[in-house]
């Protein structure tokens, strides 16, 4: 999920000796000739592969660089390999995050998105599948720093958030097969959180409190869920990581939105919270984000804050930080060395709970 927040900030570089003795469980390892191989049998024989790098600070697939004699380079990303511990929400991404891509390239042509060119699924070459996938232009957020010059591209993601919300689905909740889902947002997100607390349980993960705490502290909270009656497609992790851009003046412009794989049906505002991983938006009215955001068009009229999107917000915040602590056995965070990034988890989740408590 967000392990990468922590860790290492997205780089275009090659992973370095350190990155790759503490990567995540889940990211498969292999070799650049490997890597051809898997590019050849996706794009044919005619394709001749330059060279291939795997990209650095990602938590949970492994993903590559991969040059092209006479064509543009493309992105290769990875399933984790055969046997990882896995969260249960996490089986069958690829296969989402393929079909998020594509039906948004269908949909909402001109989003800067990048096209599927094979979703692999062959067992002899790759168990657990690959994505193929074009290489999008820009630097992640997360090297660029903010400042002035990332207001503009701030703005431009909420207009372009309000525009992929357009896009609905039949049922709230994951697609994919057997995998949670509802006719109502308030019993699928119980759901969820229910399945992370079975996660916690099974793979020992941490928790700053008890599961029963957190389930009940949801529950009380949950009737505000039944205000949301359109599933819409939402990316759920959109922090800086996966926010590329490109200079444009004297200011930064949008060039990407990239790893699409935790996405699901929902409410909208789940979207406003991983672009401020560690803040609360809902306390920054003057972010450019939701200035871009609110001067959409929205099919309900002029969206703004008030109580009852104020707690869902503060809800999803809770579920963020709660997958992110219980994540933490699949990530190889359970040494010593990551103490302080544990400590850390916990108290993002103990002030959330807080917040949704009316404690903040």
């Amino acid at each position: 999920m967000t392990s990468e927040a922590f860790t290492s900030a997205f780089t275009s570089g090659t992973t370095s000796a350190s990155t790759r003795a503490t990567r995540s469980r889940t990211q498969r390892e292999l070799s650049p000739g490997e890597v051809a191989d898997l590019v050849r049998f996706s794009l044919g024989s005619s394709c001749r592969v330059a060279g291939a790098a795997e990209l650095g600070g990602g938590g949970f697939a492994a993903v590559w660089r991969v040059e092209l004699h006479g064509a543009a380079p493309v992105v290769l990303k990875l399933s984790p390999p055969p046997g990882a511990e896995l969260l249960g929400y996490e089986r069958g991404l690829l296969a989402v995050e393929a079909e998020y891509f594509a039906r948004i390239g269908r949909e909402l042509p001109g989003l800067p998105v990048p096209e599927v060119l094979h979703h692999g699924t062959d067992p002899s070459w790759c168990e657990g599948g690959w994505l193929l996938m074009t290489l999008l232009p820009g630097t992640p957020l997360s090297q660029l720093g903010a400042g002035p010059a990332d207001a503009p591209v701030r703005e431009e993601l909420g207009r372009t958030l309000a525009r992929l919300h357009t896009l609905g689905g039949d049922e709230f909740g994951y697609p994919g097969e057997g995998r949670r889902r509802s006719s109502s947002w308030r019993e699928a997100f119980l759901g969820i959180i229910d399945d992370l607390l079975a996660d916690a349980e099974r793979l020992g993960a941490p928790l700053p409190v008890p599961a029963a705490g957190i389930r009940a502290v949801v529950a009380a909270a949950s009737p505000v869920l039944d205000l949301v009656r359109r599933p819409a497609l939402v990316h759920f992790d959109l922090w800086d990581g996966n926010v590329l851009a490109v200079p444009g003046g004297d200011s930064l412009r949008l060039s990407g939105l990239v790893d699409g794989e935790r996405c699901l049906y929902g409410d909208p505002l789940v979207d406003l919270v991983s672009p401020v991983l560690f803040g609360a938006i809902e306390e920054q009215p003057d972010h450019p984000l939701l200035r871009g955001y609110a001067a959409a068009d929205h099919d309900s009229g002029p969206w703004r804050w008030d109580e009852a999107s104020l707690l869902r917000v503060r809800l999803y915040r809770l579920w963020l930080y709660l997958v992110m602590n219980v994540e933490i056995p699949t990530r190889a965070l359970a040494g010593p060395e990551h103490r302080g990034q544990r400590e850390h988890r916990a108290q993002l989740l103990r002030a959330a709970l807080a917040a949704v408590r009316g404690r903040p």
